[in-house]
């Protein structure tokens, strides 16, 4: 395997944290559209996303090298591939600190209750919905 090969295409570690913050700032504002008896944890839906930002670059990163490699006519494993994407994860995460912290800090989360059925379009619903109310509140006194 030759050594002076760039796999990364002159991109630095301190780039592919830019793009990796880039990416992850793309998204601030999650909406839930939740019945008010289900319960919401807003931090399974940003940490999703911040799961998902880190797979993407992850495989931005497996792609660079691939392709590199390709152009360069050099043969690597999938093994040494993912040795030097985790290599790579774990520079960016030393220059990262404190950022994704202050990421979900800057994160707002806006609940929407969904129409209620007694407000729908069809009138046949809206009954259905009317009767039903009657019914719970005379077995719930």
């Amino acid at each position: 395997m030759k050594q002076d090969i760039d796999y990364f295409n002159g991109m630095s570690t301190e780039d592919l944290l830019n793009r990796f913050m880039q990416k992850l700032y793309s998204k601030t504002e999650f909406i839930q559209y939740n019945d008010p008896d289900d319960f919401f944890d807003p931090e399974q839906e940003y940490g999703n996303y911040i799961t998902q930002c880190i797979a993407e670059e992850r495989d931005f990163i497996r792609e660079l090298i691939r392709s590199r490699s390709a152009e360069a006519g050099t043969i690597l494993t999938e093994e040494r591939i993912e040795e030097m994407v985790q290599q790579k994860r774990e520079e960016i995460n030393k220059l990262t600190g404190s950022a994704i912290e202050d990421y979900i800090k800057k994160i707002s989360v806006t609940y929407i209750d969904p129409a209620p059925l007694c407000r729908q379009r069809f009138i046949i619903q809206r009954w259905l919905c009317s009767f039903l109310n009657i019914l719970k509140s005379l077995y719930t006194r």
